[in-house]
């Protein structure tokens, strides 16, 4: 238990640092190319774990990932967009809100119960974002949060990670997680690269890498490392505690953006707070 726990917090810190990482490597680069970099680099990564002789694949089901990774490809390039043109403590925690439309989603479309507990839930989380861009009252707070270009990429991302994952649950209960993760990532590098190179732009992804060598294989890392350390925590931690406790990883962004870009953070850490609460009452059991 005690492992499970120290891979849970690998994964917090990963994913704290990954929106700094990934904001740098997207910095005055092109989008679709960082984000081609970020997933081919952790295909890499994963490459080594993906194969085993106890491995499970069912490729009726493995079409869905096809699908899956078509709508990942496009969120991953808004979500890079989001954190290359607005502050990390400010876009960072509205990756979550994926949660948000999760819950909407399979309300809709699989029946599932909208109880009090998910309304206060998804409430916490709304106002919670509130605080991100803080003014006078809720609603003039969330109307400037929507305002903003890179509020409105990174909610694009969250929402269609949210569809990403509904059509994941179609598949996983029958694929080894790992080995499907290894082939949506591949998926996702496939199609980019062949935008890329309809739009002719290879020459971008080969100066991104010489240029920030560095800042890519770390970013691949994290992006393939941070699934594998989730992994081996859901082996000895449930689910609805394992996935709250990852946002933590949005107070070691705000602490980052901080340090690093010199953001304010001061309301937009009672906003995070709020929106782990609303995590956590979503998830209880």
């Amino acid at each position: 238990m005690i492992i499970a726990y120290l891979f849970l917090l690998g994964r917090i810190i990963l994913l704290g640092y990954e929106k700094i990482v990934v904001k740098k490597v997207g910095d005055k680069s092109d989008s679709i190319a960082t984000s081609f970099l970020f997933f081919f680099i952790a295909t890499l990564f994963l490459l080594p774990f993906a194969f085993n002789k106890n491995i499970s694949i069912d490729f009726a089901r493995l079409k869905f990932g096809i699908l899956s990774g078509f709508i990942y490809s496009i969120s991953f390039v808004l979500y890079v967009k989001s954190l290359s043109i607005g502050e990390a403590s400010l876009v960072g925690p509205l990756y979550n809100f994926n949660v948000f439309f999760l819950l909407i989603l399979t309300t809709l479309f699989l029946g599932e119960p909208f109880t009090f507990q998910k309304v206060l839930g998804l409430f916490l989380l709304v106002y919670g974002a509130s605080f991100l861009n803080k003014q006078e009252n809720l609603l003039r707070s969330l109307k400037a949060l929507f305002e903003r270009k890179e509020t409105l990429y990174m909610l694009g991302s969250s929402f269609l990670i949210a569809i990403g994952r509904t059509i994941d649950g179609f598949v996983v209960g029958k694929v080894d997680p790992l080995f499907y993760c290894f082939f949506l990532y591949l998926v996702i590098s496939i199609y980019q690269f062949f935008y890329i190179l309809f739009r002719k732009e290879l020459k971008e992804v080969i100066r991104i890498l010489r240029e920030k060598t560095f800042l890519v294989i770390i970013a691949g890392a994290i992006n393939a490392y941070s699934y594998l350390f989730l992994l081996i925590a859901f082996r000895s931690i449930d689910v609805s505690i394992a996935e709250p406790l990852s946002m933590l990883s949005m107070i070691i962004t705000l602490i980052l953006a901080k340090s690093i870009f010199r953001e304010s953070i001061k309301e937009r850490t009672i906003g995070v707070l709020v929106m782990i609460l609303g995590a956590w009452i979503l998830n209880w059991r």
